[in-house]
């Protein structure tokens, strides 16, 4: 039969988890890695705000005691230029203070550990490239020294003070809170996934369970008769309280309906075989008393009329025909029931011999070559049932092709194949056979040629007994038709070389 290519399923991306269980803990993964770096960043932000903030209440706090101190200084008897800035008291370590007047920085000052010392050069300069705003605090770059978060003020005497407090402390505590963040995150994902593979399989277990059911039920062979679907989803998978259990006890309901259709088949199959059986038994005798009465009444041909021997031997004919149906029905059925069979070891080339030479003599109007190895090619089988099969097919062949087509019978054994399989072939270059018959053209009371069916040689039933007879011993029967070809295969397992 012509083979129907089955429809690939759509590849998901590479990038997409293809099972239940990946998606799920990719996505918790994810989940998880998202809302963890979004805390960090907000408690990263949050410290930021706050140590920008401390920052500027201290800048202010020493901007104010800058401007006071200056201001005393202004109004004492050595005026605006007396001491220098390093002699100011009252700022914090880490704090630095500057005079500018104009774009220049008239004094300046570091702070730190009970010592003041004089601006380095690079960070003046840094100071009197800046461009100051008065009162709100900003951050500023100084060469050599790093971030500092700087407010200014102008005095009285058209002078500006600048305060300026290191953000390299608060710099350092936001680096580390960071590092934290992203290890705590990295963390955090790794655990969630851990968890969540743990969580995800043991919670998919009966998921699973049910799958195996379904996958151990779809491997059943349920063409014959004998094969009922018995397997089930245990009652624990199959809670109508849960989704799996939802699934479980669906799929339960689905294979005991599946179950039920295949014993009603099976059932019906069974009466159907045993009607044809009984039926073909009981017409056996009638049909033998026709044929013998007709025979009887013909033997005085001489005192009957020309219609009445003709009408008798129509009936002597008819019979023969049923005779030979109730014949294919009873084999038929023997078939079906595995029963009629007697193994023995058998000399396909022989056989092929045999019946090729049968044809010869049946139908002189045809060719028949034949394609044989010298040697024989053992089968295990029943020597007439598969006499039957090569009759048949060649048979066919004759019943379905003109005079003069050519009609060529091979045999050969194919080791590549495992087991080692013979192949017979009976090709011929006649018209050919419908491809819309080729699908059913095996099944019982089919015939190739359509226009043929009203030939008292067919029956429908020489081709469905091939099938069923190679079907017995263990082998398959296929055809194809097309490019001015026929060709009908039997393949059949090989019994070896002669013992």
């Amino acid at each position: 039969m012509t083979p129907t290519s089955k429809p690939s399923a759509p590849r998901a991306p590479w990038w997409r988890p293809r099972t239940l269980s990946r998606q799920l803990v990719g996505g918790v993964a994810v989940l998880v890695t998202v809302v963890t770096l979004g805390t960090g960043a907000l408690s990263v932000y949050s410290l930021h705000t706050y140590m920008t903030t401390m920052s500027d209440a201290e800048v202010q706090h020493s901007l104010a005691a800058f401007e006071h101190s200056y201001d005393k200084l202004r109004t004492g008897p050595s005026g605006a230029d007396g001491d220098p800035l390093t002699d100011f008291i009252g700022q914090a370590p880490g704090t630095l203070i500057a005079v500018m007047d104009g774009d220049s920085v008239v004094d300046s000052a570091m702070f730190s550990e009970g010592d003041t010392d004089p601006t380095p050069g690079p960070a003046v300069n840094s100071l009197q490239s800046t461009t100051w705003h008065t009162g709100h605090p900003q951050t500023v770059e100084l060469n050599g020294l790093g971030k500092y978060r700087a407010a200014s003020t102008e005095a009285d005497d058209g002078r500006r003070l600048v305060s300026a407090v290191s953000m390299e402390s608060a710099n350092r505590v936001l680096a580390a809170k960071t590092v934290a963040v992203v290890l705590i995150t990295l963390v955090a994902a790794l655990f969630a996934g851990f968890g969540t593979v743990l969580l995800v399989r043991w919670t998919l277990r009966p998921l699973r369970r049910v799958a195996a059911t379904a996958a151990k039920a779809a491997k059943m062979p349920l063409a014959d008769d004998d094969h009922r679907i018995t397997t089930r989803v245990r009652r624990a998978d199959s809670d109508p309280d849960n989704e799996v259990g939802i699934v479980g006890e669906t799929l339960n309901r689905l294979l005991s309906n599946v179950d039920s259709a295949l014993a009603a088949r099976a059932m019906s199959d069974r009466r159907m075989r045993r009607f044809l059986t009984d039926a073909s038994h009981e017409l056996r005798t009638p049909l033998a008393a026709i044929q013998g009465y007709a025979q009887l009444t013909r033997q005085e041909s001489a005192a009957l009329p020309p219609t009445t021997e003709y009408a008798l031997a129509r009936i002597e004919s008819e019979s023969r025909r049923m005779t030979a149906l109730v014949g294919d029905m009873l084999l038929l059925s023997r078939l079906d029931e595995r029963q009629g069979l007697e193994i023995q070891r058998v000399d396909l080339t022989r056989l092929v011999v045999d019946a090729v030479n049968d044809a010869i003599v049946s139908s002189p109007d045809h060719e028949w070559p034949t394609d044989l190895p010298d040697e024989p090619v053992w089968v295990m089988g029943d020597r007439a049932r598969l006499h039957q099969v090569v009759s048949n097919l060649l048979s066919n062949a004759r019943h379905h092709t003109p005079p003069g087509v050519t009609v060529t019978t091979a045999l050969r054994m194919v080791s590549a194949e495992s087991p080692t399989m013979v192949h017979v072939t009976v090709t011929d270059d006649g018209p050919g056979i419908d491809a819309k018959l080729l699908p059913e053209l095996f099944e019982r009371f089919v015939r190739g040629n359509r226009a043929r069916a009203d030939q008292p040689e067919s029956t429908g039933l020489g081709l469905s007994i091939v099938a069923s007879i190679v079907e017995a011993h263990g082998g398959t029967v296929s055809a194809r038709s097309g490019g001015g070809s026929t060709e009908f295969t039997v393949k059949l397992p090989s019994a070896g070389e002669v013992a």
